[in-house]
């Protein structure tokens, strides 16, 4: 077993990502590392490599299924499937701000809300799971709810996935990382099993008799 790769030898894995707020990276990947079962995380320093995420490829399987019979089908799997989705396509991308570009100065909340949209764009093609943490750069940071109910809707999401991460405060950091783990695997698990429902549509919409192509949308489910 040793010749093949890691990801035909060990069981699946989440992947999740992380961009923004660089040097809390580690500790946070860390810590979701520890988890039962483990979260795996692509860290980004910064919103510019988010589009590593949009650079998709034409799908084989929709030229298969625009030519004429017979299907010619090369192996079960396309080639690095298993690791593009353990190590390049995350499921959850958790966007990470200071908490003075929120509620500080109007050019910094600007500028926040024009990286939500790029996010929002980048992500969406493949329905990908957001997240915002908002990272408290000083203990006399200041939450003004107005903002905050402008950053969710702009993010377009619910209450309960904006946490604020507080570094300075060891027991919150550690509460807050317990609710952002929580998060993390509901919304991982929500993507997986959209992603399982993409593919049974798929198969289902196709008029497939080449056995190989059959076996690849079951093991993909």
């Amino acid at each position: 077993m040793e010749e093949y790769p890691e990801e035909l030898r060990t069981p699946p894995i989440t992947l999740t990502s992380l961009v923004g707020c660089p040097d809390l990276h580690p500790l946070i990947s860390t810590y979701l590392l520890s988890q039962q079962p483990p979260i795996n995380t692509l860290a980004l320093p910064d919103l510019s490599k988010i589009n590593v995420f949009n650079q998709k490829k034409t799908d084989p399987d929709s030229v298969i299924a625009a030519s004429p019979p017979p299907f010619i089908v090369n192996g079960i799997l396309k080639r690095d499937w298993l690791l593009k989705h353990r190590t390049k396509i995350p499921s959850v991308v958790a966007a990470l701000f200071p908490s003075n570009h929120v509620f500080g100065d109007p050019s910094q909340w600007l500028q926040v809300c024009s990286d939500l949209d790029s996010i929002k764009t980048v992500i969406r093609a493949r329905n990908i799971k957001l997240v915002v943490v908002l990272v408290h750069t000083n203990a006399n940071d200041e939450v003004s709810e107005d903002r905050m109910i402008a950053l969710r809707k702009r993010a377009e999401l619910e209450a309960k996935y904006v946490v604020i991460l507080n570094p300075n405060n060891d027991s919150e950091f550690q509460s807050s990382l317990n609710r952002l783990a929580s998060i993390f695997s509901e919304l991982s698990g929500v993507y997986y099993k959209e992603e399982g429902r993409r593919v049974k549509q798929r198969i289902e919409k196709k008029n497939v008799s080449a056995v190989e192509l059959i076996v690849r949308y079951c093991f993909k489910v």
